[in-house]
C-alpha cells in the first residue's frame, strides 16, 4: 500500500461520479483516455474490467501500473495495485458496485467471476 492517501474530497468525487477517466500512457503515441466504473470502499478506490484480464486497458495498466486518472480539474498520477483473490476485499467491492450502479442493466457484469478476477486498487502516488 502507498503511504499517500486520497483526500475526502477526492473520494467523494469518485464515489459520486458515474465514471472515472483513466489516462493510459502508450509508447510513442498520445495517452488513451478511457472511462470506467469505479467504487470507493474503506477509503480506497477500486476498478474492475468487466471483460476480465484480456481487456486492452487492463493489460496496459498491468504492464505499466504507473498511470493517471482525471480528477478535479486535471490529471492525477496514480498506480494500480492488483487485488489478489481476497474475499475480504472483493465482497464489499462487489456490494459497492451493485449499490452504486443499481439501475444500470450492465451492473451484474461487474460482479461476475471474470470481472472479480480483474479487480484493481487505484492508489495515489
Amino acid at each position: 500500500m502507498s503511504d499517500l492517501t486520497w483526500s475526502e474530497a477526492q473520494l467523494d468525487e469518485v464515489a459520486n461520479a458515474e465514471e472515472l477517466v483513466l489516462v493510459i500512457s502508450r509508447p510513442e503515441r498520445a495517452a488513451l483516455r478511457f472511462p470506467v466504473w469505479t467504487v470507493v470502499v474503506g477509503g480506497a478506490i477500486y476498478v474492475r474490467s468487466y471483460r476480465g484480464v484480456t481487456n486492452g486497458w487492463y493489460r496496459a495498466v498491468v504492464a505499466n501500473p504507473q498511470q493517471a486518472i482525471v480528477l478535479g480539474s486535471g490529471d492525477v498520477e496514480i498506480r494500480f495495485e492488483f487485488v489478489q483473490g481476497n474475499d475480504a476485499v472483493n465482497e464489499p467491492v462487489s456490494a459497492a458496485f451493485v449499490l452504486k450502479y443499481a439501475n444500470d442493466e450492465y451492473r451484474d457484469s461487474m460482479i461476475e467471476p471474470m470481472a472479480i478476477g480483474a479487480t484493481l486498487r487505484i492508489l495515489p502516488r
